[in-house]
């Protein structure tokens, strides 16, 4: 075989027939006999896959090749008083963790915030992105429909209506790359994040654009992709930070150096150069905002309630701020681009449904009171974080309740 040569062109693969049985089959005797399969190729017993609770024939928008679930603990944190536009009053928060530590910092950064006062949170906005590409012969064509395309907006808007009732088209900004467009289409989409929403209307309205012979020359097109990847789609990046894609969400409140020291056993003074430390230091690493582990919160409570998980990554990065006060300590946290929403998706799905109902999460407007709730303890667990760092107690808290192997 020549150097040159792929190798796996000179070895075509062959499966022997060993494709997951009852492809497209959404029933619990399918589910059982790709269950069975599965030991029988690999050997293996998965004793705990043989039962679940969820019904199969409801998870046809939700998986495929189903053979079983799997259990996560689930744990309460809070109570953590809300002053906020859209949750008000004591709020528990379930958490669906594996790290020992985390549901007790939150709480304990709850208790702290709560006892000077509560929370304020405020959804600022809601918008969702999908950003398709279309690549020309030449940069010309590129220019001349890139400057065209902002003409037709109600007529897209249209289009998008007859597609869902929920997306809302707000925008439409295009983006010359040589001889590429990429289109960024920006949507509202009522309670839910939006991302299969959004990709349906975009790409009924790009079918919609590509019919247009006074708009796109098909002589002069050459491809088509229905997202360019500049939307920010599962991706941290700098324009969900400073634009914001899903819900941007804050939360502020003022701690008196009396709970601080009695609660999260350290000092303003303390706390705040702490602070200094840890922003500084996320400066010099290049980290898309500044905060401790809001990422913790947001996969908690993403898991916890049927969220897409793979939006954790763009939807963690926050800002937290705190500042020196006479009487304490300022604090905030900033959550830019959070895709969440109470309906679609995992929510559907008994355990996660009733827990979004513990926080009172259900019904219109929904999602902007759950992005309240997910800012308000992602703030209480960076307190509580920071101040177990700057005190000397972060290694010992997780000694005791995370690895059950205290250092004496």
């Amino acid at each position: 075989m020549s150097l040159r040569e792929d190798p796996r062109e000179a070895r075509p693969f062959r499966s022997a027939g060993r494709y997951v049985p009852a492809r497209g089959i959404y029933t619990e005797s399918a589910r059982l006999q790709r269950l069975d399969w599965v030991r029988s190729v690999t050997g293996t017993g998965l004793r705990s896959m043989q039962h679940t609770q969820l019904d199969a024939e409801r998870l046809t928008g939700n998986i495929e090749g189903f053979v079983g679930s799997v259990e996560i603990p689930v744990g309460l944190a809070g109570p953590l008083l809300f002053c906020g536009e859209n949750v008000q009053g004591e709020i528990y928060a379930p958490m669906a963790t594996t790290e020992g530590a985390l549901v007790s910092s939150a709480t304990r950064g709850s208790l702290a915030v709560s006892m000077a006062g509560g929370v304020s949170t405020c959804a600022v906005s809601q918008s969702m992105t999908r950003a398709p590409v279309f690549a020309f012969s030449r940069m010309s064509a590129a220019s001349l429909f890139a400057l065209t395309i902002s003409q037709y907006f109600n007529d897209l808007r249209t289009v998008i209506r007859q597609v869902s009732k929920h997306a809302e088209l707000i925008s439409i900004e295009p983006a010359v790359l040589g001889r590429t467009v990429h289109l960024k289409f920006t949507y509202t989409t009522g309670d839910a994040a939006g991302q299969n929403m959004t990709t349906a209307c975009t790409w009924h309205a790009c079918q919609w654009i590509l019919q247009q012979d006074h708009l796109i020359d098909s002589q002069e097109l050459d491809s088509f992709i229905i997202e360019g990847n500049t939307s920010g789609d599962k991706k941290a990046s700098f324009q969900s930070m400073t634009e914001g894609r899903g819900i941007r969400v804050t939360a502020d409140c003022v701690l008196p150096e009396g709970i601080i020291k009695r609660v999260l056993n350290t000092t303003p003074d303390e706390l705040t150069a702490g602070y200094h430390h840890i922003a500084s230091g996320a400066v010099h690493g290049g980290v898309l905002g500044s905060n401790a582990n809001a990422a913790n919160i947001v996969a908690a409570i993403f898991t916890a309630t049927g969220q897409d998980i793979a939006c954790v990554h763009e939807s963690s990065v926050g800002q937290f701020i705190l500042e020196r006060t006479p009487v304490g300590v300022y604090a905030s946290m900033t959550l830019p681009g959070l895709a969440v929403g109470t309906v679609g998706g995992g929510t559907h799905l008994p355990a996660q449904r009733e827990l979004l109902e513990v926080m009172g999460c259900t019904g219109k407007g929904s999602a902007a009171r759950l992005a309240e709730v997910i800012a308000g303890f992602a703030l209480a667990l960076d307190l509580s974080t920071v101040s177990a760092a700057v005190s000397g107690h972060f290694v010992s808290a997780h000694e005791r309740l995370g690895r059950n192997r205290p250092t004496r």
